[in-house]
């Protein structure tokens, strides 16, 4: 909102999208993240864009979003998911 320090520079996500369009977002262990960033990845995912703060859309088309989990990696046996490992 306005009057916090930052608000004229927009959301750390959509600047770095906004003015690298062509890039990679890796998102690690997704799972730990704050029920609304999943809100957020809806409306990029279903959308292609998504409106910051101030209002301004920004274009997600040309960015490549990777997710990580560890969900369920304690049903993994052991050396699954490691080549070097057997």
């Amino acid at each position: 909102p306005p009057g916090y320090v930052g608000y004229e520079t927009g959301g750390q996500l959509t600047e770095a999208v906004r003015r690298r369009p062509y890039s990679v977002v890796l998102l690690d262990e997704v799972e730990k993240a704050h029920p609304d960033v999943f809100d957020i990845l809806l409306q990029v995912l279903d959308d292609g864009r998504l409106t910051d703060g101030q209002g301004r859309t920004v274009d997600f088309r040309n960015t490549v979003l990777i997710l990580t989990s560890n969900l369920g990696s304690q049903f993994m046996g052991p050396g699954q998911g490691d080549p070097g490992r057997r």
